[in-house]
Formats: C-alpha cells, sequence, structure tokens
C-alpha cells in the first residue's frame, strides 16, 4: 500500500503529469511520424512501379492529382481530353493514398477482367457485389437461377403495370397543363416500384404515395454519392462520427428491417407450406409467380446448403440498391436521346406500332422483346453514349501485365473508364454523336469484344443485365407507343434541355433533372400514323 501511495503521489503531482503527458505525446509522435514515413514509402514505391504509364501533369510529387476528379460536366470533358492525349490509360495518385491506372480501351480491360477484389462502400451488406474468392463464387451460382430467362419472363407483366401506372400519372399531369416533366423523379420511382414487385412480391404503391422503405434507399443513393466525394469519409472510423455518417446508418437501418422482415416471414411460410402441402398445393405454387427472394432461399449449393438470412437480405438490397437507379437513368437517358433524334424515334414507335397491332390490349410480351430490333440497336447506343455507370474500380490481387509491356502492380486500384472507354475515338466512330448503327447487327463483327461494357465485362459483369435490359425495352416501347417526347424546358434555368450538362454521380444525371417535353397518343392517332 505505501508503494502504491507513493507511485501515485508522484503520477498526481504536477511533475509527474508533466512526466506521462511528455511519454503520451512523445509516443503520438513516434506513432504519427512511423504512419508518414511508411506513407511516403509506399507512394514512392508505387511511383516507381506505375511509371511504366503515362502520367498526366500533378501538382506536386505528393499531392499528385488530388482535387482534380471532377463528377461534373467538366470531369467527364477532362476524361475526353485524357482518352485523346493517352489513347489506352494514364496513372493518377490521389495524393500518397489512393494510387491508381485509368483504363479506356477494350485491349486493357480485357486481360484485368477475372482478377480482383471488389471495392464498394458498405451499402448492402457481404452481397456478390462486394464479396471476392470463392465466397463471390459460391454467390454466383447460387444467384444465377433468379436470373433465368423461365424466371425473367414473369416479371413482364410487373414491368408493363408498373409501366402503366407511371403513363397514367403522366397523362393526368399533361391534363392538367403540366406537360414538362422531369424524367427522374418518375422512372426511378417507377423501377423502385417494379423491383419492389419482383424482389419481395411487395406493392409499395410508391409512385402515387410516400413509403418510409422508398425514402431510405433513396436517401441511401444521395449519401453514398456524397460520401465518395469527400476523401475524408472515405474512412470508416471518420465518417461514422459525422452527421451524413449517423444519416447513412438510419437510413440503412430502415433497410435491413423491412428486407428482414420479408425474409424471416417468408422462409416461415415456405417452411410451414412444406410441411403440411398437398399435391393441389403443390400445383397452386408451381403456377405462383415465384418472386428474387422465393428463388434465393429455395436454392442450395452442391452439398446441400443455401445461404443464410442475413446473406439473403444484403443479396436483396444489393438488387434494390444497384438496380433501381442504373436502370433509371438507363431509361431516362435513352427517352432523352429518342427526344432529341425525331427521326429515330418515329422508327421505333413505327416499329413498336407493327407489333402490337391486331392486339385488343397496349402490354409487352417477353417473345416480343426478340422483335424490336431497331429499338434494342438505340437502347444500346443510349447506354453507350450515356452509360449509366460512367466506371468501375478494382483492386488486384496479383501484378496484371498488360499490352506494351506495362504491368498494373498487385493492389493497385483499376479504374475501368466505361464512359472512356464508350468515348474513346479509337474504337468508335464518331464517338460523341448519338448513332445507333452503331449496333446494326452487321456491324457486329468488327466490334472489340470489351469495347461496348455499360453492365461490366468478365466474370464479374452485372448478374442482372438480362433483367435490366428486359425491362428497359418495355418501358422505352410503351411510352413510345403512348407518347411523342421532345426537349423540354428546365424551369430554373428556362432554356431547352437540348443539350445538358451530365452530372457522373454514382450513376448519371443531369445538372438540374432531365426535362421532356410529353405529348399523349391516343388510339386514332396512332391507327392516322399508320394508315400514312
Amino acid at each position: 500500500m505505501t508503494l502504491l501511495h507513493s507511485v501515485l503521489s508522484l503520477v498526481l503531482s504536477w511533475t509527474g503529469l508533466c512526466s506521462v503527458l511528455y511519454i503520451f505525446s512523445t509516443g503520438l509522435v513516434a506513432v504519427v511520424a512511423l504512419w508518414t514515413v511508411r506513407l511516403l514509402l509506399r507512394h514512392t514505391w508505387y511511383s516507381h512501379r506505375l511509371s511504366c504509364f503515362s502520367k498526366p501533369q500533378t501538382r506536386s510529387w505528393l499531392l499528385g492529382h488530388l482535387g482534380k476528379m471532377q463528377s461534373t460536366e467538366e470531369g467527364l470533358q477532362q476524361v475526353d481530353d485524357l482518352v485523346q492525349t493517352y489513347k489506352h490509360s494514364c496513372c493518377w495518385f490521389l495524393g500518397p493514398f489512393y494510387h491508381l491506372v485509368r483504363l479506356f480501351h477494350p485491349d486493357y480491360v480485357k486481360p484485368l477482367a477475372p482478377n480482383y477484389k471488389s471495392l464498394f462502400f458498405g451499402v448492402s451488406g457481404h452481397s456478390l457485389l462486394i464479396s471476392n474468392g470463392e465466397v463471390w463464387s459460391r454467390k454466383r451460382r447460387l444467384l444465377t437461377p433468379a436470373f433465368h430467362f423461365d424466371i425473367l419472363k414473369s416479371y413482364i407483366a410487373v414491368f408493363n403495370s408498373s409501366s402503366k401506372i407511371m403513363h397514367d400519372k403522366w397523362c393526368r399531369l399533361v391534363a392538367e397543363g403540366k406537360t414538362n416533366l422531369e424524367m427522374f423523379d418518375h422512372v426511378s420511382l417507377m423501377t423502385l416500384d417494379s423491383l419492389l414487385k419482383c424482389a419481395f412480391s411487395y406493392d409499395s404503391n410508391c409512385q402515387e404515395s410516400p413509403s418510409e422503405y422508398v425514402s431510405a434507399i433513396v436517401e441511401l443513393s444521395d449519401l453514398a454519392t456524397r460520401r465518395r466525394e469527400n476523401i475524408l469519409h472515405h474512412w470508416d472510423w471518420i465518417y461514422w462520427k459525422t452527421q451524413q455518417g449517423k444519416r447513412f446508418k438510419q437510413a440503412l437501418n430502415t433497410v435491413h428491417r423491412f428486407t428482414r422482415d420479408v425474409v424471416q416471414k417468408r422462409r416461415t411460410f415456405l417452411s410451414q407450406q412444406r410441411e403440411t402441402e398437398t399435391q393441389l398445393d403443390v400445383a397452386l405454387t408451381a403456377r405462383r409467380r415465384k418472386d428474387f427472394v422465393d428463388i434465393i432461399l429455395l436454392t442450395k449449393d452442391e452439398d446441400g446448403k443455401g445461404l443464410t438470412d442475413e446473406e439473403i437480405q444484403a443479396e436483396a438490397n444489393t438488387f434494390m440498391f444497384a438496380g433501381h437507379d442504373t436502370t433509371a437513368s438507363a431509361i431516362c437517358w435513352t427517352l432523352y436521346n429518342l427526344a432529341r433524334h425525331e427521326d429515330y424515334q418515329e422508327k421505333c414507335r413505327q416499329e413498336v406500332m407493327d407489333l402490337m397491332e391486331g392486339r385488343d390490349g397496349q402490354e409487352i410480351e417477353w417473345e416480343d422483346l426478340s422483335n424490336l430490333p431497331f429499338t434494342t440497336m438505340c437502347i444500346k447506343e443510349s447506354l453507350r453514349l450515356h452509360s449509366p455507370v460512367p466506371g468501375v474500380t478494382r483492386k488486384y490481387t496479383q501484378d496484371m501485365v498488360l499490352p506494351g509491356n506495362r504491368t498494373v502492380p498487385a493492389g493497385t486500384i483499376c479504374l475501368v473508364s466505361i464512359y472512356g472507354t464508350h468515348h474513346n475515338p479509337t474504337v468508335w466512330t464518331n464517338p460523341h454523336e448519338f448513332d445507333p448503327l452503331h449496333f446494326d447487327p452487321s456491324n457486329k463483327k468488327s466490334q472489340a469484344s470489351h469495347a461496348f461494357i455499360p453492365f461490366s465485362s468478365g466474370p464479374r459483369n452485372c448478374i442482372g443485365q438480362k433483367f435490366a435490359m428486359a425491362e428497359l425495352r418495355v418501358v422505352v416501347a410503351l411510352t413510345l407507343l403512348r407518347f411523342r417526347l421532345t426537349p423540354g424546358v428546365n424551369p430554373e434555368l428556362g432554356s431547352s434541355s437540348g443539350r445538358v450538362r451530365r452530372l457522373p454521380q454514382i450513376v448519371l444525371r443531369a445538372e438540374g433533372g432531365l426535362w421532356l417535353q410529353l405529348e399523349p397518343l391516343n388510339r386514332v392517332t396512332q391507327k392516322e400514323q399508320s394508315d400514312k
């Protein structure tokens, strides 16, 4: 006790307290100094290893290109300049923190497709989107049946009904004199509506009234975009203490709570059904449309094991989060491009009208999708010109050799510029013009294998691309059947959106929105056009 008392007296004395603070501050300075030295050595090593790639002019050796990458129209024009100057690739340093190789040519994208770790901020748990190695392989095998053609066929009715809700709303707005509409607001709600029905068999009525779950999904998209733009927010221990981080967690909890309840109730229902079902029940179940959750709950691997509830929740969240925004962006930009090119719009409309001739209803069927060749060409050209996702980042697990004896060292982040590849003049003729003939079947042989990558490329391409393409064709065809589109006017700017300022966030949007002028087409008008 005497010894303890002596030690405490020494520590709590003024001299002792100064000694403790001195030791603590010296230790802290030493840790910071070691971290700084390690950071600078790492920066020097990557600078040397990446010297085989051309490097645009930097602010300084230490800062690199920090602050030069912009999520604006000027940022996309900067990519155009990089592509024009460097043709296929260049290195890019964000201070001493991030060392990137930017790729924008199919010959350089192709070798990198198979071997990488995915990089994505934590929105969707440990989902297919951010899994790696054997975990990814197993999940990919288990999820593939959810996107089989037989399953996609049953979703066509959902796409038709969700489109009709949106178009009926447009007709009401036009009747009120509101013919100038912002597309992203309406189309995003429509894609969320259809995804909720396809994923959970849940009718949220979100196109007509507010929904807590839908609001949370929209907020997560917005917050994820803001987080990407602030380099300090890339570190979790900083981000979760900010107001944005707290809002992110709150919205994430809302999404997780909804999917958790759906998955648990569906698993209980399927378990009880197996115990009590009769032959009649089996027949009724077979006829009932299975949704995304049904399929992944019932799928088993070669060992007879399925995904856990947590894994299923993560996949369902990814399906919703990654699916609604990208598809909405693709639909909006396709309608915008057709509004700007009246001749292509009329040709697509005529193709749809010829397909629907003699039918009582106005619904697209599964078999119709393969009978819309020119409309599909226009959709693909819009995906090239205005890719919903401007780029994807990949971190490689081993050294990768590229053409020209260039090597990407393990641990390097590669920014695969989908936008840059799609606008590369060495790959595409007139890359900045909307020309559906880029996708004429006669031109397919001359197209490089990784020249068109709106859904990424390689074995880890977007698992839902067939789902997205099916919804795109249904929504675009029905919209052209019911409305004539012309460029609208942004009310804030008072100018036509014939030329818009693009906004590359997590998905490609437009500054101030994407405004189109709508003119409803009734059956009489369509009949007159057909006769003409």
